[in-house]
């Protein structure tokens, strides 16, 4: 990176789905730039020989991959925003992965706003087996196969390789996942789109499910801020904080270049403790990276309180 590295705001590529929404805007308050239902909104990306832009400072229209180094970012951040259900699918660990010539893909969910009776579906149901879940498709009785429960707005609900899952309607999320498009679709309620059977049932890890959501973790508790961990695997891990007063946010050390703040509500500044670095605004919906050769940042909010998840990969 040439000069001075500082927070770096990214411009966000928003995606048409006929299953999206505009709660990105009416519920987020973040401006949307194209008409119709946005389904998804990529706040960082790094795939396809395109990547994430820079809004903000001297390197404004230069692109993450300009800056990374030579390994491509392992994280995909975006928001999404299901107005109906999505397809029930899968992603391979890095071991069938390899057998299928795709992406391994573990993912987290964030969930930001749900519909009263909003359901999310995780995992098969206890004692479901592969020829359960064969007869049931071959039934059209996928559902019955599905573990499901309400979803709560601030639930984190980790989504391992090798589990079913899909998202109901009326859920807006923030997701974080390993950098991959790998997605095997097992049944997508009579659309006309191209299912994957024979790959999502090997993909699929049958036994016991883990716990539908993660418990919060406290790391930082004082009159300033209230920081929590909110997930940690070998792929990536999220913190959120809630901020009343100015703090320091100390990075955890991370192999990769960047850390990455999504602001969810409020504004105010992020300063570096650097000498000749200018602070960098920013406000609700912003997402900022945040360089690694630092090892702290200085958040201070504005009139309201700020509200922000932070990845590291």
């Amino acid at each position: 990176m040439s000069g001075a590295a500082y927070p770096m705001k990214l411009v966000p590529r928003l995606l048409p789905k006929t299953w999206g929404g505009r709660r990105i805007e009416s519920v987020l308050r973040r401006k949307l730039t194209i008409d119709g239902p946005v389904g998804e909104s990529w706040e960082v990306f790094d795939r396809g020989g395109d990547s994430s832009e820079i809004a903000n400072g001297p390197l404004a229209g230069r692109k993450l991959a300009d800056l990374r180094g030579p390994t491509p970012f392992p994280l995909l951040v975006k928001l999404l925003d299901a107005t109906e259900t999505l397809s029930v699918q899968v992603h391979p660990d890095t071991e069938t992965a390899a057998r299928l010539g795709s992406e391994a893909k573990t993912e987290c969910w964030f969930v930001l706003a749900a519909e009263a009776g909003a359901k999310v579906w995780r995992g098969l149901r206890d004692g479901c087996t592969r020829e359960d879940l064969t007869e049931a498709l071959a039934r059209g009785e996928v559902e019955k196969c599905l573990h499901s429960f309400d979803a709560t707005p601030g639930d984190t609900i980790f989504i391992p390789a090798g589990t079913v899952h899909t998202v109901g309607a009326g859920v807006l999320l923030a997701e974080v996942q390993q950098n991959s498009d790998t997605t095997y679709r097992l049944h997508d309620w009579g659309r006309p789109r191209e299912i994957h059977v024979r790959e999502a049932l090997e993909s699929i890890h049958f036994g016991p499910r883990s716990p539908d959501k993660v418990p919060a973790q406290v790391i930082e508790d004082d009159g300033s801020v209230h920081r929590e961990l909110v997930v940690s695997c070998r792929y990536f891990a999220a913190e959120c904080f809630v901020a009343m007063g100015t703090f320091t946010l100390d990075l955890t050390p991370a192999p990769a270049p960047f850390q990455v703040m999504h602001v969810l509500t409020g504004a105010g500044e992020i300063r570096t403790f650097r000498r000749g670095v200018e602070p960098v605004a920013f406000s609700h919906g912003d997402t900022i990276l945040l360089p690694n050769e630092y090892e702290a940042f200085e958040i201070a909010p504005g009139a309201n309180v700020v509200r922000a998840l932070v990845f590291r990969g």
